[in-house]
């Protein structure tokens, strides 16, 4: 039976004849072929500074999606549909705006914004247009009574998409 102590003493017998001990030489460690990491608070400060400027830019396109939203609901609940004339129409970098000349349900004629108009109307100057307005404040909130519901779900996933990059920004900075 071979125990512990015949294992050390065979191999105690093996190393003293092998000749004398050399002394022992550190080999020099190779240099790491990392990148060298800036110091740990500024490198968090930076990821962390992204971070919050995607939430923040996130929650404010969220927001404006669900006000856009809130406007067309109300309108769908309570909005009048009346015939009104285009008095003048611009281009921005929004699209196209048109300037309606209208009757109210109570008789007043107002002048209101369309920003939003539908790919099925005509939009020039001295066209009629077909619009949808909320009785409660005329020339607030009005918009094509042929055109979409506007491009609140745009605005809306550019924010969760904001918000989702945010999160994953959040899980590689931690």
């Amino acid at each position: 039976m071979s125990g512990r102590g015949e294992r050390q003493r065979r191999l105690r017998a093996g190393d003293q004849a092998k000749g004398p001990a050399q002394p022992s030489v550190r080999r020099p460690t190779r240099p790491s072929r990392r990148r060298p990491r800036h110091g740990a608070s500024y490198a968090n400060t930076k990821g962390w500074a992204g971070v919050a400027g995607a939430t923040v830019a996130g929650l404010a396109f969220v927001f404006i999606a669900l006000r856009m939203y809130y406007d067309h609901w109300i309108l769908q609940e309570r909005g009048l549909v009346t015939t009104g004339d285009v008095v003048a129409v611009s281009y921005s970098r929004s699209g196209l705006n048109a300037v309606v000349r209208f009757t109210t349900a109570d008789g007043k004629t107002v002048q209101a914004d369309v920003s939003d108009t539908g790919d099925e109307t005509e939009v020039e100057v001295g066209a009629r247009m077909q619009i949808r307005y909320d009785p409660m404040d005329p020339t607030g909130r009005v918009e094509d009574a042929n055109g979409g519901a506007g491009a609140f779900w745009l605005v809306g996933l550019g924010g969760v998409v904001l918000l989702a990059a945010a999160a994953y920004g959040a899980t590689r900075v931690a």
